[in-house]
């Protein structure tokens, strides 16, 4: 039902409405008026960017996009790989709706505005003791990014990050502010923990946590065969475990993750991790776009480098968080994990293929593989299964594109083939009739995305191409046709 209130915004004259939100809209000279997301591989110029401050001139700029019949698209930090928080319509910016609102550590949860980064977010927990359950490799994204696309870290007993929410708080496309649970309006609740932002604006996330802990890292270097072969028992030998693939040289580097109380200590190396580990390799991938073996070498120095045993511990997002080296393109897809064996022995065949073909495709490194526990959650790829995660990229040496594009099509081929589902941050090629086919739930998404914004509001270009099946041109928002 609509609000008292908003039902006055729909009567109030246009122009006034403008003249609410003018400042908190840029300024089309402004360089914010387009946007890029991280990688660079994505760009737009909205028709107009807003940043709001509350949540006043957010109900705002849904009553303007209402009357104009506009998109609107909620956008964080913009870290996505993929076209995700691009839009040709409205772009609403999260950066100010950042706040902590609640802290309550007996009751383990958090209270938090959408907009606030997970970067932010650890730092005002750690202030109460607390900290996030799970965390991905990166902490740059806005917790309602993380939400909304069921973003995940590792742990075969722990599921996406999108099972730790409690609670949300809406802004739905009639501007009605509604409050959604498992217990009160569980379809609403069930559609928005992984909607892609297309059920309505999320204002704030009640998200459960645990005390403060470290995490101690050990890891280690072995063949392929040898980590293959022993997949389950490695999944299952710590509380994380994540791996990292180096296709050419056939060498996996084992992470394994635990809780600990002791004290900190740091494994780093300036030689290593800054000087030959970021620099020369990233020379190195420079030059291997013109001469392809270069690669070659390039992944057995990366591999070299991470070859030898270590122990660290430090608090448990610092663990958890890696350094992402360069801009790159990449997409990550998650299978069964009792396909995990089979797919990545198909994937190590078809690696060698190409690395061995004079035009074949050059990986690059590592190959990230983590693991999830099942869930309930419509969308999420955990859905109903316990899950594999394997990601691969292509780095950007100093921002340059690189040839990506038949690596990424073998490799989704291969994961589509051991029923993969791919992360819906990153790019992908599904359209309905594929979503159908691996979500159960699928038409109850769509049933409720007809019900919470009939007339489109947060259907934004993704959300048409993918979820609806419109003809939008998957390379609209491209940077370069390469």
């Amino acid at each position: 039902m609509i609000s008292v209130l908003n039902s006055q915004l729909d009567n109030i004259p246009l122009h006034h409405l403008y003249d609410v939100v003018k400042p908190v809209t840029l300024s089309s000279t402004s360089p914010d008026a387009k946007f890029s997301n991280w990688a660079k591989t994505f760009v737009c110029k909205p028709l107009a960017v807003f940043e709001p401050t509350d949540e006043y001139q957010c109900e705002v700029i849904l009553a303007i996009a209402r009357r104009e019949g506009k998109v609107v698209r909620a956008v964080g930090v913009g870290h996505s790989p993929s076209d995700l928080a691009c839009t040709n319509g409205f772009m609403l910016r999260t950066r100010h709706l950042n706040k902590v609102l609640s802290v309550d550590y007996e009751k383990r949860r958090v209270i938090a505005q959408g907009g606030i980064t997970l970067n932010d977010l650890h730092a005002r927990l750690a202030e109460h003791g607390l900290a996030m359950i799970n965390v991905g490799s990166i902490s740059d994204q806005t917790l309602a990014g993380i939400v909304t696309t069921a973003t995940h870290g590792t742990g075969i007993h722990y599921g996406v990050m999108s099972t730790h929410v409690l609670s949300l708080t809406l802004l739905l496309a009639d501007g009605s502010r509604v409050h959604c649970s498992r217990h009160e309006m569980p379809d609403l609740f069930m559609a928005s923990i992984c909607g892609l932002g297309s059920t309505g604006l999320i204002l704030n996330i009640e998200l459960e946590v645990e005390p403060a802990f470290r995490l101690r890292d050990e890891g280690c270097s072995r063949p392929f065969e040898d980590v293959v072969s022993n997949i389950e028992a490695i999944a299952h030998s710590a509380e994380h475990a994540r791996l990292y693939w180096f296709p050419v040289a056939d060498t996996v580097r084992i992470s394994l993750l635990n809780r600990t109380h002791e004290e900190k200590k740091s494994n780093g190396n300036w030689l290593w991790d800054s000087l030959m580990g970021h620099h020369i390799l990233q020379f190195m991938l420079f030059i291997g776009r013109y001469f392809g073996a270069v690669n070659f070498w390039a992944t057995h120095l990366a591999a070299w480098l991470a070859s030898a045993d270590s122990v660290a511990v430090d608090d448990g997002y610092k663990v958890f968080n890696l350094d992402c080296r360069y801009l790159q393109y990449t997409t990550e897809w998650a299978i069964p994990y009792s396909n995990t064996e089979a797919c990545l022995r198909d994937l190590r065949q078809f690696f060698r293929e190409e690395n061995e073909s004079p035009d074949g495709a050059r990986t690059h490194f590592p190959i990230e593989i983590r693991f999830s526990a099942p869930d309930d959650i419509w969308l999420s790829p955990s859905n109903g299964q316990q899950t594999c995660w394997i990601g691969i990229i292509q780095y950007k040496p100093y921002g340059f594109n690189v040839p990506y594009r038949r690596l990424f099509d073998g490799f989704e081929k291969i994961l589509a083939r051991h029923q993969g589902r791919p992360h819906w941050a990153k790019t992908h090629p599904l359209v309905p009739e594929d979503l159908r086919k691996l979500y159960p739930d699928f038409d109850k998404f769509i049933t409720v995305l007809d019900q919470v914004d009939p007339s489109g509001v947060f259907r934004s270009e993704y959300i048409q191409r993918h979820i609806l099946g419109k003809q939008v041109d998957s390379r609209t928002f491209k940077t370069r046709r390469t």
